[in-house]
């Protein structure tokens, strides 16, 4: 039956459900790259936090909220939402390739920020598209041709959950890869990161800018 598939008897905190990969934890945030495998389902967790979220791939899923019916939910590549705290389910991916997104937890110190100014092209083609923009922060979709450079501002999440060769400039070298869905990169503000494409296709990746977009 359902309700035995979708048991929440047992919850465990986020931080704790296996597929939820925790990458950064800091006094503002909590970034998790979440993997679920081609039928498989998480254990029943709960969310203390409003959070961002970002798919990463096509999907079909269900999502069993503790007392409610489970409802069947389709995700394209992309798509972004900012959900309320106090969420406790289970998620199934219903697919046969793996549920790949990234869940950007708001802690309360991160109603302190105030939001960077929006990602601008520095050097060859790029497009730079806010695909999300919510009081508490934004989500901004960067698409990069080979040999492109983009300046993001903190605060931010930098993600690259796709194939490609994107590199950071910290200092004075494009130096640290950010190419790989489990790395996700924290930016405190004030500080700027350059991001440039030095692989041979188009490169792609998401900035969860956080914070009040007022001044």
């Amino acid at each position: 039956m359902a309700g035995e598939r979708y048991s929440c008897e047992h919850v465990v905190p986020i931080d704790q459900e296996p597929r939820h990969h925790l990458v950064i934890a800091n006094e503002f945030v909590r970034a998790f790259a979440v993997e679920i495998a081609p039928g498989d389902r998480t254990l029943c967790h709960h969310h203390p936090n409003d959070y961002l979220l970002y798919v990463a791939t096509d999907a079909e899923i269900v999502s069993a909220a503790r007392g409610e019916e489970p409802k069947r939910l389709s995700y394209r590549n992309g798509e972004c939402e900012l959900s309320s705290a106090g969420l406790t389910h289970v998620v199934e991916n219903l697919g046969d390739t793996p549920f790949r997104n990234v869940v950007v937890e708001l802690l309360p110190a991160a109603t302190t920020l105030r939001r960077g100014v929006q990602p601008c092209i520095t050097g060859g083609v790029a497009q730079v598209e806010r695909i999300l923009e919510e009081s508490s922060g934004a989500i901004v979709r960067v698409a990069m041709q080979p040999s492109s450079e983009v300046e993001i501002a903190g605060p931010a999440v930098l993600a690259s959950p796709y194939e490609g060769r994107l590199q950071i400039k910290e200092l004075d070298a494009f130096d640290i890869p950010l190419d790989d869905f489990r790395k996700l990169m924290w930016v405190c503000a004030p500080r700027k990161v350059w991001i440039r494409n030095s692989g041979p296709a188009l490169g792609r990746m998401c900035a969860f800018q956080l914070g009040r977009a007022d001044g």
